[in-house]
């Protein structure tokens, strides 16, 4: 009998952490003040929509680039962190056209929700950067939640994960090395698309 009270126990503690830890990751970049949208089950840019109802689209989705521009994708597979059950990873990198999109995915496998928050547009622009190997940093001229969610809350259920990007008005050479800093989030160092 005490055996079973002790399991009982120790699924209480380990739920509560749980709890704990997932409002603490969650409001990494939530803002409670901000209404909420609902990610749904699988909120990956084949199943995300924007605010008409239209699609979001992916790097994949893209439109082409023009005419005459090399389009080079690179897969990088950098997490960038990692708390308990949830996840960010910096999954993949297109250059086109002098510009670099990098795609992330907020995974989050715990029992309990991740509200992830996207400032005004204004302040989303100004929430990330690149620093290159010269020493500029460069900001982004759009991002998924500018695009998408400006202002919003955006929930990963548990179990599912989000994809999303930022495009930078710059196109490093594949072997120069770059530092990443998005939103709040630790910053990444020596990032090489090659």
């Amino acid at each position: 009998m005490e055996r079973r009270y002790g399991v009982l126990t120790a699924v209480v503690v380990a739920t509560a952490s749980l709890a704990i830890i997932g409002s603490l990751a969650g409001y990494y970049l939530a803002d409670p003040r901000s209404p909420s949208v609902e990610a749904g089950s699988d909120q990956s840019p084949e199943n995300a929509t924007d605010r008409s109802g239209t699609p979001a689209r992916d790097a994949d989705d893209a439109s082409p680039p023009p005419a005459g521009t090399d389009r080079q994708t690179y897969r990088l597979d950098r997490q960038i962190y990692q708390q308990s059950s949830f996840r960010l990873t910096l999954t993949g990198a297109e250059t086109s056209a002098g510009t670099l999109r990098l795609t992330f995915r907020y995974r989050n496998d715990s029992l309990l929700p991740w509200p992830l928050s996207c400032p005004s547009r204004e302040d989303d622009l100004n929430s990330s950067a690149l620093t290159l190997a010269d020493g500029r940093t460069v900001r982004p001229t759009d991002t998924w939640c500018a695009a998408e969610r400006a202002g919003e809350t955006v929930t990963v259920a548990p179990g599912q994960s989000t994809d999303t990007w930022g495009v930078f008005p710059v196109s490093p050479s594949p072997t120069e090395p770059f530092s990443l800093s998005w939103y709040d989030f630790p910053v990444i160092e020596d990032v090489r698309l090659g």
